[in-house]
């Protein structure tokens, strides 16, 4: 949106908004300025009329840091009208989100010439993580601006860093720019997923990071979610890095497994994932709160996986078996995550011509894309266009 000439915030109206701590009247001069009605805004920023007008009325959304700067961007307000800092996003989310008071400072002060320690690298992993849970439990269109500015920092420091400090901030850098391509493919944006996952290849191989070299081949497989040649040629690849750790490797078989389904290979496909379970208990995932790539791996995601590609191989009745057995102890996985199977789950039951329980289990899908706003969910969801009479019970499919 078009930002409004200068001379428009001096209106006597703002400046008795702004001493009177009310961001709430600044926000609504600034919709009416714009000639927007509150459904409108509500639209463009991702909220409901009803959320809007409670926004304006002054309620406790009116000082809830996440939704002050997604309207501070819809409507283009000078950020200190609202009480915001020219901090950037990065800042504003990692607080709200819990992440640690020494980050934020560093965001706060990093146009200054600071000294590169390990502290600092520690730092920027745990931020990492703590954005990575967010996404997971909720797209949010407003960490794809806050991974950015995280990753520019991290490239940042290791311009002014030498040696073993220069390589690690290399490696960090890739975990960053890979979740700023995650991002992109959430919000459709296949260009900007490539591009940024190539880009986490390249800081990956500068590093001589093999782990990391081999999970960005994986999520390149993963982008190559249409072509089970390239799906199944990119975890080959990952695989071939040289001494791999067993939670990349479990990762990268799976993967294949994927491919290898939706090209019907059963016998290699059923290999791959029996080699990923034979792995898995040699996986072990350090405690600590910084960003570890494949953190999430456990046995429940593997036979996650196994239900998946049993399905694509043509065999639902197996496939349900195994998801009625996880569904009552996946609490711990990510909504999304839930969301993809439990749609998944209901293509098996409409598959042997359980109507009922795929309507159910749709249902439940529906209502985890609704409430993780995860287009993975809503696209798994869309195979059950081949069962009219399901489908149209499924709001989120349409």
């Amino acid at each position: 949106m078009d930002p409004l000439p200068d001379s428009v915030w001096n209106a006597p109206e703002v400046r008795d908004a702004v001493a009177s701590n009310s961001p709430s009247a600044v926000i609504a001069f600034a919709r009416r300025a714009h000639g927007l009605r509150q459904d409108e805004l509500g639209a463009l920023a991702g909220f409901s009329q009803s959320a809007i007008s409670r926004l304006e009325a002054g309620s406790n959304l009116a000082y809830d840091m996440r939704v002050l700067r997604i309207v501070q961007r819809t409507l283009n307000i000078p950020p200190h009208l609202l009480g915001l800092a020219e901090q950037g996003v990065a800042t504003a989310e990692l607080r709200e989100r819990g992440g640690t008071d020494a980050l934020v400072a560093l965001l706060s002060a990093r146009s200054a010439r600071l000294p590169v320690t390990q502290e600092i690298v520690g730092e920027l992993l745990v931020a990492r993580r703590v954005i990575n849970d967010a996404d997971n439990w909720r797209v949010s269109a407003a960490l794809k601006p806050a991974a950015r500015e995280l990753y520019e920092l991290t490239d940042l420091l290791r311009r002014s860093a030498r040696g073993e400090m220069r390589r690690i901030l290399l490696s960090v850098a890739a975990l960053y720019a890979e979740f700023v391509g995650w991002l992109h493919e959430e919000s459709a944006d296949a260009d900007g997923a490539e591009q940024w996952t190539a880009r986490a290849m390249q800081q990956a191989q500068a590093a001589e990071d093999r782990d990391m070299v081999a999970y960005t081949y994986v999520r390149m497989s993963q982008l190559a979610a249409d072509d089970h040649d390239r799906m199944i040629g990119l975890a080959r690849a990952a695989q071939r890095e040289p001494a791999i750790s067993p939670v990349l490797r479990v990762l990268a078989l799976e993967q294949e497994a994927r491919g290898l389904a939706q090209a019907r290979d059963e016998a290699a496909c059923l290999d791959r994932l029996e080699q990923a379970t034979m792995l898995i208990d040699r996986v072990e995932h350090q405690a600590t709160d910084e960003y570890r790539v494949g953190y999430w791996t456990d046995i429940e995601h593997l036979e996650l996986q196994r239900a998946s590609c049993l399905l694509d191989l043509g065999r639902p009745h197996e496939a349900i078996t195994i998801y009625n057995r996880l569904r009552p102890r996946w609490g711990h996985i990510c909504p999304w995550v839930q969301g993809v199977h439990t749609a998944k789950l209901a293509r098996a039951y409409a598959t042997v011509g359980d109507f009922d329980q795929a309507a159910s289990a749709g249902l439940d899908a529906g209502s985890l894309a609704r409430v993780t706003g995860s287009l993975h969910v809503t696209r798994e969801l869309r195979e059950l266009a081949p069962w009219p009479t399901i489908a149209e019970q499924v709001p989120a499919i349409g």
